[in-house]
């Protein structure tokens, strides 16, 4: 989580981010109620809170993706609804052309009413069948688009997020490393908000300096 608002903070151009978990994680949208879930979580796993919206998210051997659009490019701009349609749009597609026959866009039959997201399609989540796969949340600021995503009950290889990358952009460039700076920033958020108590319980954080 810190290290995608680093990433949101010194973007130049935007970014498809793609990773995994090296422990069972539970991450909370920025408006879920810790009071009313924390009973309600399964033992043991780690639990954040993200600084987008959406539901509860199990991470354990999903794909987790983020979208990052700085501000001042045409993304940015779009409106929340239109945005969310696009990406899973285009990810419903890549995930057909990549074999996931029957993916499609929620609608409103679909959509449940329940705090787990995976339980609780959303209008324009990406199906397969009557199964939820991938969701996300969004956050806007000054800053531009954050887009966090997870797409799970389905296989996709490492070339699936490069093909998928292709469809979203003209020019595709691959980075591997995050650099000493933003690695650097990355760890101060760590630190003064996303490992905090505080910002679990209550998304209160220590940062000095408003984003």
């Amino acid at each position: 989580m810190a290290m995608d608002q680093a990433w949101l903070e010194s973007a130049q151009r935007p970014l498809l981010r793609v990773y995994g978990w090296d422990r069972p994680t539970v991450t909370l949208g920025y408006a879920q109620r810790w009071d009313l879930l924390r009973d309600r979580l399964p033992v043991g796993w780690a639990v954040v809170r993200r600084w987008t919206g959406g539901g509860v998210v199990f991470h354990e051997s999903d794909f987790t993706y983020t979208l990052v659009v700085p501000v001042g490019h045409p993304w940015a701009e779009t409106r929340p609804l239109q945005s969310y349609v696009e990406i899973h749009q285009s990810l419903a597609e890549a995930l057909v052309a990549a074999g996931q026959v029957g993916c499609r866009l929620a609608q409103k039959e679909d959509v449940k009413d329940l705090p787990f997201c995976f339980d609780a399609p959303a209008l324009h989540d990406v199906m397969r069948g009557v199964v939820k796969v991938a969701g996300a949340g969004q956050r806007r600021s000054r800053l531009g688009l954050l887009h966090q995503g997870s797409v799970q009950t389905v296989q996709v290889g490492r070339d699936f997020w490069r093909g998928w990358a292709a469809r979203l952009a003209r020019q595709v460039h691959e980075v591997v490393e995050p650099g000493q700076e933003r690695l650097e920033r990355a760890q101060v958020l760590e630190a003064k908000r996303y490992a905090l108590p505080g910002w679990l319980e209550g998304r209160d954080d220590e940062l000095s300096e408003t984003r």
